[in-house]
C-alpha cells in the first residue's frame, strides 16, 4: 500500500466517524404520533386576502366569528412595500363585521389575523349589477393551480401574486393547456418584492388560449396567488352582412369573476351547485398539475343516460381540460363530483353562466371531500340567498344549517339521500337576519351559497363554496415534519405533559 493511499483511507475513516458522531448528537425529529396530531389546538390564524378591488370600486371585507369564544381580529393593508394596521376588533361569537375598502391606483392585499375564537374572512365587490366574491386564502403555498383561464379576443385574465411577508419571493409562472405544459422565459423567474402585489397580464404571455390553467411554482419566499377573469365577446365592426349569420355565440359567458387559486390538490373534488337549462350553462375546468396522466370520472346528480360524462376523461400531465355540464343532468340545479380513478391528484374550478338578456358569470372552487362543518362569513343585506347541500356519498346524511348561531326549524335534521342535492331557500325558511352560515352533517357533504339581489335571480348573481372547518381547526392529517439537512439543528427538550 502506498503512502498516499494510506493517508486517504485514514482521512475517509475520520470523515465517517465525524458523521456518525454528528448524527448521534443531532437526531432527526421523530414521526409524530396520531395522539399528538389529534391534540393540536388552534387558537390563532391568518387569512390572506389577495386583491379583487379596482380603482373607483368599493370592496367589502366580511369577517365572522364562528366559534364559541370571542374573536380578536386585526386587519393589515399591504401595498407598495408597506404595511398599515387597522384598529383591532373584538367580535362576539356568531357575529360579523363588514369593512368597506376603497380601491385605489395601487393594488393592495389584506391580512386578517385572528386569535381566541376562530374567524373567517371573504371578499365581495358589488359593482353595478355584477357581484364578485371569493373566500380569502388560509395560508401561503409552494404551488398554486388556477384552472379556467381564457384569453381569446374579448376575454382577459390577470394573475395576482401577493407577498405580505418581510422577504422577497420568486415564482415561476407556467401554463397548462389541453396539449400540455408551456414554459416561457419571460415568466420563469417572476420577482415578488416583500409587502407587494405583482399584477401579471396573462393575455400578454399567452394570447388566444380558450382553455388554460395557470401553474404558480414558488422558488423562493412565500406567495399567495389569485386571478381575475373577464369573459366577453369580441368587438366586431357594425357592418351589415346580408344573409350572414352572426359569428357571436349567444350562449357565451360574459362578465367578471374570480379564478380561485388552489393550493391543495385531491383525487376527488366536488361542486354543490351547477345549473344548466334555457337561461344558464355550467362547466368545470380541471387541471392536472402532476407529471402523470389522470383518468377522471365525472358524476352528476339526476344524470341523463348516454351523455358524454359516462366516459372517463384522460387529462395529460400538466394539462387542463374543460368539462361541459350542459345537458348532463335532468335537474335545473345539480351537484358534480370529479374523481381521479388512478389516484393522480387534480384541481378544478366550476363556473355557472347566466345566458339570458342579462349575462352573468360566477366561479367557485371544487373542494376536496368536505369536512362535517362548513362556513360562509355573511350574507349581504337585501340579498336572496340559497344554500345547496350535496351528498356525494353512498349513504344517507343528516344535516343542520344555522345562520348567526340559530337553526331555522326547516333546516334542522335535513335528510339527504345518497347522491342527491337539497336546495334551502332563506326566504322559504323565513330567515331575514344575517350572520355566519354554518352547515354541518354527520357525514362529509359539499355546500355552496348562491346569492342574488332580493327579487331578482340575475342582479348581483354570485356563488361561493362554504369553507371547510379544518382550515382553522387544524387536522389530524397534518404533514409529517421532514428534516432539512442543510439547516443547523439542535436537540429540543419538550416540556413534560401535566400530571392527570
Amino acid at each position: 500500500m502506498t503512502k498516499q493511499i494510506a493517508v486517504a483511507l485514514i482521512a475517509l475513516a475520520v470523515l465517517i466517524g465525524a458523521t456518525v458522531a454528528a448524527d448521534a448528537v443531532v437526531q432527526a425529529p421523530q414521526r409524530p404520533t396520531q395522539e399528538f396530531t389529534e391534540d393540536v389546538s388552534v387558537d390563532s390564524g391568518t387569512w390572506y386576502c389577495a386583491p379583487i378591488v379596482r380603482e373607483n370600486e368599493t370592496a367589502t371585507l366580511s369577517i365572522a366569528a364562528v366559534g364559541d369564544e370571542p374573536s380578536r381580529v386585526r386587519i393589515e393593508r399591504i401595498a407598495g412595500g408597506e404595511s398599515s394596521a387597522e384598529d383591532p376588533l373584538e367580535l362576539a361569537p356568531e357575529t360579523t363585521e363588514d369593512i368597506e375598502i376603497e380601491g385605489s391606483s395601487g393594488i393592495a392585499g389584506f391580512l386578517v389575523r385572528w386569535s381566541g375564537g376562530p374567524a373567517v374572512a371573504s371578499w365581495r365587490v358589488d359593482g353595478g349589477q355584477q357581484r364578485v366574491t371569493t373566500p380569502c386564502a388560509s395560508s401561503p403555498a409552494p404551488r398554486w393551480s388556477v384552472p379556467g383561464a381564457e384569453t381569446t379576443i374579448g376575454s382577459s385574465t390577470r394573475l395576482y401574486l401577493f407577498n405580505p411577508f418581510d422577504s422577497d419571493a420568486v415564482a415561476r409562472v407556467a401554463f397548462a393547456t389541453p396539449e400540455g405544459r408551456i414554459d416561457l422565459v419571460s415568466s420563469e423567474n417572476v420577482s415578488v418584492p416583500a409587502r407587494e402585489v405583482v399584477d401579471l397580464g396573462i393575455n400578454e404571455l399567452q394570447p388566444e388560449q380558450p382553455d388554460m390553467g395557470i401553474l404558480v411554482e414558488v422558488e423562493a419566499g412565500r406567495v399567495i396567488a389569485t386571478a381575475m377573469q373577464r369573459f366577453g365577446q369580441p368587438d366586431l365592426p357594425d357592418v351589415e352582412l346580408e344573409g350572414a349569420e352572426s359569428p357571436l355565440d349567444p350562449t357565451a359567458p360574459e362578465g367578471r369573476t374570480v379564478l380561485p387559486a388552489i393550493a391543495e390538490t385531491s383525487t376527488s373534488v366536488g361542486l354543490a351547485y351547477a345549473s344548466a337549462g334555457e337561461s344558464s350553462t355550467s362547466w368545470a375546468s380541471v387541471v392536472n398539475p402532476t407529471t402523470e396522466p389522470a383518468n377522471v370520472a365525472v358524476e352528476v346528480t339526476d344524470a341523463i343516460a348516454g351523455t358524454a360524462i359516462e366516459q372517463e376523461l384522460v387529462i395529460g400531465p400538466e394539462s387542463v381540460e374543460r368539462v361541459e355540464l350542459s345537458g348532463v343532468s335532468s335537474a335545473p340545479q345539480f351537484g358534480v363530483r370529479l374523481t381521479s380513478t388512478n389516484g393522480v391528484p387534480i384541481a378544478a374550478n366550476g363556473f355557472v353562466a347566466l345566458i339570458g338578456d342579462d349575462k352573468r358569470v360566477s366561479s367557485a372552487t371544487a373542494v376536496a371531500e368536505a369536512d362535517v362543518a362548513n362556513v360562509l362569513p355573511v350574507v349581504p343585506p337585501d340579498t336572496d340567498a340559497t344554500i345547496m347541500l350535496y351528498n356525494a356519498g353512498d349513504a344517507g346524511v343528516t344535516a343542520n344549517v344555522s345562520v348567526g348561531g340559530e337553526v331555522p326549524s326547516a333546516w334542522s335534521a335535513v335528510e339527504l339521500a345518497a347522491g342527491t342535492v337539497e336546495v334551502l331557500s332563506f326566504e322559504d325558511a323565513g330567515v331575514s337576519e344575517g350572520g355566519p352560515v354554518v352547515a354541518s352533517a354527520d357525514q362529509p357533504i359539499y355546500a355552496t351559497m348562491r346569492l342574488a339581489t332580493a327579487g331578482s335571480e340575475v342582479d348581483q348573481f354570485a356563488t361561493s363554496p362554504l369553507l371547510p372547518a379544518n382550515l382553522w381547526q387544524g387536522s389530524a392529517n397534518a404533514p409529517v415534519p421532514v428534516r432539512e439537512r442543510t439547516l443547523d439543528t439542535r436537540p429540543v427538550d419538550f416540556p413534560a405533559p401535566p400530571e392527570q
